[in-house]
């Protein structure tokens, strides 16, 4: 009796994959034949349609195919390397080059024919794409695991897939049809018949075959759109049920605040923005109603969120009970450490902190008092998740930068000694788009702090390219003459063989040298042990050190008020968030602060938009829009180390509309079916169970 054949089904089951194959695959995140067609194509060639070179217009996406005419490679002034491929036809010449992947050299014999598609420039006078697609069409396709249509790889909207060492365009394309073949109008229908109807959505099996290997765009198109929607509904139906979980969780029901969140309020330097009052309103209406609160807290960088989850720890402790702060990193957890100690001394309130370089007799003293509830308040990193963690009092978990945290993670620090739920506050300074957090975070209540400290002066941005830097490193040396600081910002830590990039070891000596002689510089990086690390961030806080070289380990949190001004090296390299993120380090003082990106000359024109929009937007949700238009949401539940998958197709939004009407449709099936018991109901928690396992788990944001 044959094998059941379905998406379960392993990929080392399909015709030509042996061993090495099944492995390659793997690395792509490959292992059943569902893992193979939810590897959706990153982009088509339009083999219907090629252009002849000649008539290749520049600012336009074109697809040519060419004879090689030469292939040659050379060092760049910087230390990396730049390929250049001249590829030919009757009508003309087309460049195309690559940065720092000199192997793909020995690809691009002299007369072998290639296809590339990408957007064409005219760079020097000569027609020329950057980085685009390509592939090799002789010598290719003898190796397609068994008999295909002469019409797959060439004709067509011809797919093209992410690949890896060991897998090639044919090979992949010959698979994924051989799979679809076997698999013929098997599969699991998510979607409701009703609401497919509806919406006027292709059939699942329809879809994924015209996903792969479209009959023309409006075929791609209508599969895209199946697609994306089936995504985004299982998504909003997994938000909509957590949501349904949380409020039906009993959780601590405090009284009205006391004394104590008054004495600090009023003790501060300064006072409270409307945005932070209105928050604290929300977060104690949480508190005081006997239902377990689930609350995600935005704010750009420098909007006083972390004052806001200590007045919300105030409020727990003034009733005697206990609060965790959770922290992404040793460096902003002993950060918030030092600032909570230094405003609740007066108080009489006790402030411990934790990290995994805690030393074991602070370790053992810190236990001892969090499982003797004489701490009130609990700062750290992931240790404090620890099983021999104890606080029998806990009532309020904080969670800072929760997206760096997995949901088990985030879970965790949900669950109180007896088993019950605490309440939860999970903080973000990566703005979230509307449109993104009402998809992912459906479950959580949102409060928003969209109103900036009094006093605070905009930051100027400018872009800077190599030769420019001598000026950039002239203003930072005022900067220090003035008794101001200064942050210089590189992509790695070490230099790598092949790779274009100044490094923070080796530029950190080359700044004491040459750029900061008789200055006081030093280097922060996540691979520098936990007290090194902590010396160093004293140093800068302390205004000892004027200049601080640094990866993106300073990206969160790090408040140093007196510097001034920032230099960011090639930042082509970081998303817009995490620019952001980086600037977001000055402009915390009085002074008026400067940022630079240092780039490249060698710059791409996508690249150059995306970092010229940086330089002139300043609102962190205006960037995470763009940043999300432009790189989509990935793993933004930071679940897919937990087996779940993140987003493939959908991007919140680009599809907008879509994830409206998904909510629509969800809010009226569980209306319909609360309990999901039906046999559509059943079909879709199966489904929930199967891919969001990990994230219907865990309830806690």
């Amino acid at each position: 009796m044959a094998a059941l054949f379905n998406l379960e089904t392993h990929v080392q089951f399909l015709k030509s994959v042996g061993p090495a194959r099944a492995r390659a695959l793997d690395r792509l995140g490959i292992m059943t034949v569902g893992d193979l067609l939810a590897h959706y194509p990153r982009r088509y060639f339009d083999r219907s349609a090629t252009v002849p070179i000649g008539r290749a217009r520049p600012g336009t996406e074109a697809t040519v195919l060419g004879e090689v005419l030469t292939a040659g490679d050379r060092r760049t002034r910087t230390g990396g390397s730049l390929l250049t491929l001249s590829l030919g036809d009757d009508s003309g010449v087309l460049f195309c080059v690559w940065f720092n992947q000199k192997y793909l050299k020995n690809q691009f014999r002299p007369g072998r024919k290639v296809m590339a598609s990408g957007v064409v420039q005219r760079h020097q006078g000569r027609l020329q794409m950057t980085h685009p697609d390509f592939e090799i069409l002789d010598d290719e396709g003898a190796d397609d695991g068994g008999s295909v249509p002469a019409g797959l790889h060439t004709g067509r909207l011809v797919p093209v897939y992410g690949l890896t060492s060991g897998i090639g365009q044919h090979w992949l394309r010959a698979l994924v049809y051989q799979s679809l073949e076997r698999l013929g109008t098997q599969g699991p229908e998510l979607l409701p018949a009703a609401i497919a109807r509806r919406r006027a959505l292709p059939g699942r099996a329809q879809a994924l075959r015209d996903i792969h290997f479209p009959a023309d765009p409006a075929a791609l198109e209508a599969a895209r759109r199946r697609l994306v929607y089936e995504e985004l509904f299982t998504v909003q139906l997994l938000m909509a049920l957590r949501r349904e979980h949380a409020r039906r969780q009993a959780g601590l029901k405090l009284e009205k605040p006391g004394e104590l969140t008054k004495r600090l309020v009023d003790g501060l330097p300064y006072q409270l923005t409307r945005a932070q009052r209105r928050v604290l309103g929300e977060i104690l209406a949480d508190l005081r109603s006997g239902s377990a609160m689930h609350r995600l807290l935005q704010g750009d960088v420098g909007s006083g969120k972390t004052l806001v989850a200590l007045i919300s720890a105030l409020f727990v402790v003034e009733q005697g009970y206990q609060a965790v702060v959770l922290a992404p990193t040793e460096v902003l957890a002993q950060q918030h450490a030092a600032v909570m100690t230094r405003l609740c001394a007066p108080l009489g309130v006790t402030v411990e902190s934790l990290t995994g370089s805690t030393p074991s007799a602070k370790r053992r003293a810190v236990l001892e008092g969090a499982a003797a509830g004489e701490v009130d308040l609990l700062v750290g990193t992931h240790a404090v998740l620890e099983g021999d963690v104890r606080l029998p009092r806990l009532a309020l978990a904080v969670v800072d930068e929760q997206h760096r945290f997995g949901v088990r993670q985030r879970g965790k620090s949900a669950t109180t000694e007896q088993g019950t739920a605490a309440h939860v506050l999970v903080m973000s300074a990566t703005p979230i788009p509307r449109s993104l957090g009402l998809t992912l975070y459906g479950d959580l209540d949102l409060s928003l702090i969209d109103e900036m400290p009094v006093g605070r002066i905009p930051i100027q941005t400018h872009i800077a390219r190599d030769e420019q830097e001598e000026q950039v490193w002239q203003e930072c040396r005022r900067e220090v003459e003035r008794g101001r600081q200064v942050y210089v910002i590189y992509p790695v830590i070490e230099e790598t063989e092949g790779q274009d990039l100044k490094a923070a070891v080796s530029e950190c000596e080359r700044l004491r040298a040459e750029v900061f002689p008789g200055t006081r510089v030093e280097l922060l990086h996540g691979k520098m042990k936990a007290k090194d690390k902590q010396a160093v961030m004293a140093a800068f806080t302390a205004g000892e050190a004027p200049v601080l070289v640094a990866t993106t380990v300073v990206e969160v949190g790090v408040d140093v008020p007196n510097a001034t001004a920032m230099v960011i090296h090639n930042p082509e390299r970081f998303g817009l968030a995490q620019l952001h993120q980086l600037r977001g380090r000055i402009g915390r003082g009085k002074d008026a602060s400067r940022c630079w990106l240092l780039c490249d000359r060698f710059l791409g024109e996508e690249s150059w938009e995306r970092v010229k929009f940086f330089s002139e937007h300043t609102d962190g949700f205006e960037l995470a829009e763009e940043d999300l238009r432009l790189r989509g949401p990935g793993d933004a539940w930071g679940v897919r180390q937990h087996g779940a998958p993140g987003f493939r197709l959908a991007n919140p939004v680009r599809d907008a509309q879509l994830a409206r009407e998904c909510r629509e449709d969800v809010d009226a099936l569980l209306r319909d079916d609360p309990k999901l018991a039906g046999v559509e109901g059943r079909a879709l928690r199966d489904a929930l169970a199967r891919s969001w396992a990990s994230a219907a788990t865990f309830m806690a944001g």
